[in-house]
């Protein structure tokens, strides 16, 4: 019977025992082997390499430039794999070729290429933070400026600067007339072989020469009155429960003045978990209702805050889990260790059969024959729970190469091995391969895991140990890879505060994020507090660049709250929200409802949540607004009182729309709009309206400052 055209011709053995070795020494000598990853690194610093060998033995003897193991001069690498970079740039070529060789096939080769870099400079800040036309000197801060070799490039301008430590430097220039008005570049760079520069700091050069001092002014008679548009003496507390819940009102305004936000921090840690019901059945009505709810009404809420920003990272969506079984437990979950350690929370969820089913961890086994392991939970895992897609230093800006690229962290050979790493689970049962079950965690099969050796982001984990441990080892892995405290605090602060924060903000969270004071990594409380209580989360002077549009369930959740009222329990908004861009607990895919690397058109500025604020979606915002004032009915409850009775006085009810709504942060600007508007209804209940319906639209109340 002739074979099917679908199979493979065997092997010819009638050529005899030295015909099939040659054959197979052929196939062998065919294969190519691939190293992982070329890139730069700095002089006395360490790589993890990686070898895909598809021969048979797979064993590789590691060079530098040709030289076994190398030596001191081009970096020495050991038979793991870790290169280690010299103490000088080698010359006359910064560049070294890494290579593994064959040992079984000696001509078969693969390599890489490693750009020897000076020790990169951090530069972080300036003082001044503009530049004066004329002469002028910065003192700049940082890290890592080296007391030798060092130049500072001001626009087109090449310095020697004062060296005064590793952490700041002096400079001074001339600001010629044509930079009046601009904007220059300052960068510190390490010179010689394997130069490197810094990140670029930006300053703004003043558009006319700085005028001479004027004579000390008489001292004034009285202070003058404060200018509309400066807060109130409650905006502090007001701007910190923006934050830290999800909208201020009146009652919890009022305790945080008393407590202080220290004392208030403790008792919401303290404070026990609001809890989350399963109805069960096969309705998710109930579920997003209870949601919905918990956001306005309970008690708990920094934990409600800091459960609703995980669940942005660690996102489940009803979209594929579409019982309460499949998506309470991971609410309760996120809620449960919103102010415990991230790696415990990581293993819990990924342990969890409601992710198992959403990113398709469960059932999938080691491969046979043509098949492969399940990616969907490894690349989430690294891409969106712990590390991001490109390398950070520890303020979170992205490192470059020597072309200004910003540098991966992981590639596809990585990904891979994570999911050789993590096959072998299923849902609890009997068998290997077992139906859908929520009711518990997913359970190990050895039989259905990969069991060969793996390798990726730097760790090594040994053949033969099973799929617990190989789960274990591959978060403790992932946990410990330098960029999970500045993703991690880049993600929380942009959730919590403030869509763009300075590097210097988020290496402060991310330090804490490494260290907690305490020897621990990752302890979310910790982090928290930090994030809350930064200098620069605690400035209520409004920047140009502060703040963070709210999403449409913050918008409307803050809304509720500040009108003294909040979502009703058996509420039915999930259509009618959904309409405006966030249907509740039902993002369109694992980014969420917006992807975090959205940034605003024709702009640097990063904006998440301005993905879903279109023209359309943004009328839609409002319609729900112009609903819940008009007509709340039993979906939601507000108390309209302190404007009613204010509502015939034009002055009285802006002030009480300003003072309830934006803590007396209305600017003279605006406030004449909305007294052009109130002034033109026909009603007292239309004036009311008005008022309330433009102030909820405008950038003061809908963007979180």
């Amino acid at each position: 019977m002739p074979l099917p055209l679908c199979c493979p011709r065997p092997p010819v053995l009638s050529l005899g025992g030295l015909g099939l070795s040659l054959i197979l020494l052929s196939t062998a000598q065919a294969q190519t082997i691939t190293v992982y990853s070329d890139g730069s690194l700095p002089v006395g610093s360490q790589r993890q390499l990686t070898a895909y060998v598809p021969l048979s033995p797979s064993s590789v003897e590691w060079r530098v430039n040709g030289l076994p193991g190398g030596n001191a001069l081009v970096g020495t690498i050991d038979a793991q794999g870790r290169y280690t970079a010299p103490a000088l740039v080698p010359q006359p070529s910064n560049v070294v070729t890494v290579s593994a060789r064959s040992t079984a096939y000696p001509d078969r080769e693969g390599s890489v290429r490693l750009n020897i870099t000076q020790v990169q400079p951090r530069l972080w800040g300036s003082l001044p933070s503009r530049l004066p036309l004329g002469a002028y000197t910065l003192t700049l801060n940082g890290a890592a400026f080296p007391a030798n070799g060092l130049s500072v490039r001001v626009g087109d301008q090449t310095l020697s600067p004062q060296w005064l430590s590793a952490t700041q430097i002096r400079v001074s220039g001339v600001a010629p007339s044509t930079w009046a008005g601009s904007t220059q570049a300052v960068q510190v760079w390490a010179t010689g072989a394997g130069a490197i520069g810094s990140e670029v700091l930006r300053l703004a050069v003043d558009s006319t020469p700085a005028p001479a001092p004027a004579p000390a002014p008489a001292p004034a008679p009285a202070p003058a009155p404060v200018p509309p548009g400066t807060g109130t003496a409650s905006l502090a507390a007001a701007r910190f429960l923006e934050q830290a819940s999800f909208g201020p009102n009146a009652s919890s305004v009022a305790q945080l003045r008393q407590l202080g936000t220290e004392a208030w921090l403790n008792q919401q840690f303290l404070m026990p978990e609001t809890a989350i019901d399963n109805p069960g059945g096969q309705s998710m009505n109930a579920v997003a209702a209870q949601f919905l709810q918990r956001l306005t009404d309970a008690p708990d809420q920094l934990r409600q805050r800091v459960a609703y920003a995980l669940a942005q990272v660690l996102v489940i969506s009803a979209n594929k889990n579409i019982y309460p079984d499949e998506l309470v437990p991971h609410l309760r979950t996120l809620s449960r260790h919103a102010f415990g350690n991230y790696r415990t929370l990581l293993e819990e969820v990924t342990r969890s059969a409601q992710m198992g089913k959403y990113l398709d961890l469960a059932n999938s086994n080691r491969p046979l024959g043509g098949s492969a392991a399940n990616e969907n939970f490894a690349r989430e895992l690294l891409q969106l729970f712990s590390i991001g897609l490109v390398r950070l230093n520890m303020d979170g800006t992205p490192q470059l190469d020597l072309a200004g690229r910003p540098q991966p962290t992981y590639d596809q050979a990585t990904l891979q091995q994570v999911a050789l790493a993590l096959t072998g689970w299923t849902y609890t049962g009997s068998g290997n391969n077992n139906w859908e079950n929520f009711s518990a965690p997913l359970v190990p099969r050895d039989i259905n895991h990969d069991l060969r050796a793996k390798s990726f982001l730097g760790c090594n984990l040994p053949a033969n140990q099973g799929a617990e441990a190989d789960l274990r080892a591959t978060l403790d892995c992932v946990y410990q890879h330098p960029n999970v405290p500045p993703f991690m605090a880049l993600r929380l602060i942009r959730q919590l505060v403030k869509s763009n924060p300075s590097p210097a903000y988020v290496q402060r969270v991310a330090t804490v994020f490494t260290n907690d004071g305490q020897g621990q990594r990752g302890n979310l409380r910790a982090v928290v507090r930090a994030i809350l209580l930064d200098p620069e989360a605690r400035n209520d002077a409004l920047g140009p660049n502060d703040g963070r549009l709210r999403d449409p369930l913050q918008h409307l959740a803050a809304t509720l709250r500040a009108l003294g009222g909040g979502f009703q329990a058996g509420n039915n908004l999930s259509w009618e929200l959904g309409r405006t861009g966030q249907r509740p607990l039902t993002p369109p895919s694992v980014f969420g409802h917006y992807a975090q690397l959205f940034r605003l058109p024709q702009s640097t500025l990063a904006a998440p949540e301005f993905q879903i604020y279109t023209p359309t979606e943004a009328t839609l915002r409002g319609n729900v607004l112009w609903g819940l004032l008009s007509q709340p009915g039993t979906q939601m409850r507000i108390d309209l009182t302190p404007y009613t009775a204010v509502a015939s006085d034009t002055t009285a009810l802006i002030n009480a729309v300003d003072q309830n709504l934006l803590w007396g942060r209305m600017p003279a600007a605006m406030r004449q709009s909305l007294a052009t508007a109130i002034n033109a209804q026909p009603d007292a209940t239309q004036r009311l309206r008005t008022a309330l319906y433009l102030t909820l639209l405008s950038g003061f109340h809908a963007v979180q400052h």
